[in-house]
């Protein structure tokens, strides 16, 4: 069966390791399945799997959301960080899990660091003792990789300096937190859904389940505060842009204003008609450049006392 990635059973403690050619579903087993090989669907709708449910569970596109059929069947879709080393983070992958009769059906297309970390676990029989525990720590495990994300983000935020023109960084970042929240928003309300049910797995492990959702919880309301520290750090970044337009329009302005009678003065020499002062004086050049500087002087003397250099 090349779909299936990982198949434990729960009915002893600790979890056993079993072959991947179990072709009829076992209660208390983990079946761990590659989502995008064709022979998942058939091998689903032939252990009595609803096709409807089958349809949801490999469907191309879908948000995080909880599902609950009866106390026995149910289905949980959630979202992680993409930490394989070909992808970006916020390009996030899904993990959707189906609990039926008894049995768990988790499924996924690109691989997941905290599932991989959960069966390495299993491997060394420290993992979770049932399907219940195991549930819980695959939520844990999504959210912990999503704190670490996190954590990245707020050293980068840190780090970046709104004097600095390279600061345009910061938007990647807050397009990559606003692609997060796409999905961390409705898997709050997924696992918020999923710690009120009255599911078999709740019944035993309510108090995790409620710590689920508070770390969730407060993951959301990290991203919010980020995207509302990059919009501060925008709107600082935009101030300090329009600041420094400003200043360079008044020093263009100052200047202008010097040689505005000066420009009128050799404007006004350069028309070629007669009666021009000093034309047969060989002076006159110098007499007329000393009084240009004469003239760059009182402006200077009088922009100085009406305090123009001292304005922001």
């Amino acid at each position: 069966m090349g779909f299936m990635i990982d198949h434990w059973d729960f009915n002893a403690s600790p979890a056993i390791q079993q072959p991947l050619d179990d072709s009829k579903l076992q209660p208390n087993h983990w079946y761990h399945c590659e989502r995008m090989n064709p022979d998942l669907r058939s091998w689903l709708l032939n252990n009595g799997i609803p096709d409807s449910t089958v349809e949801h569970l490999l469907a191309d596109e879908t948000r995080p959301s909880f599902h609950q059929y009866d106390t026995d069947n149910f289905m949980l879709i959630l979202r992680g960080i993409n930490m394989n080393s070909n992808d970006t983070p916020e390009n996030m992958l899904s993990v959707r899990i189906l609990y039926y009769n008894g049995t768990l059906i988790s499924t996924r297309k690109i691989p997941s660091r905290s599932i991989l970390e959960i069966r390495q676990a299993l491997e060394k029989q420290k993992g979770p003792n049932d399907l219940s525990e195991l549930l819980l720590q695959i939520i844990d495990g999504l959210s912990n990789k999503i704190d670490l994300y996190l954590e990245d983000i707020d050293a980068a935020i840190n780090a970046f300096d709104i004097n600095d023109s390279t600061t345009h960084d910061a938007i990647d970042t807050q397009k990559a937190l606003l692609r997060i929240k796409r999905f961390i928003r409705p898997q709050l309300y997924a696992i918020r859904d999923f710690s009120e049910s009255e599911t078999s797995p709740m019944q035993q492990h309510e108090h995790h389940a409620h710590y689920a959702l508070n770390n969730i919880t407060r993951i959301n309301e990290t991203i919010d505060f980020y995207l509302g520290e990059l919009d501060l750090m925008r709107d600082e970044i935009r101030h300090l842009h329009d600041e420094q337009v400003n200043q360079n329009s008044y020093l263009f302005t100052v200047v202008a204003a010097i040689f505005l009678p000066t420009s009128f003065l050799t404007g006004l020499l350069g028309i070629n008609i007669g009666g021009i002062p000093g034309t047969e004086n060989p002076s006159a050049f110098l007499w007329f450049c000393l009084g240009l500087l004469v003239i760059f002087g009182a402006e200077i003397w009088l922009l100085r006392y009406l305090k123009f250099f001292n304005k922001n």
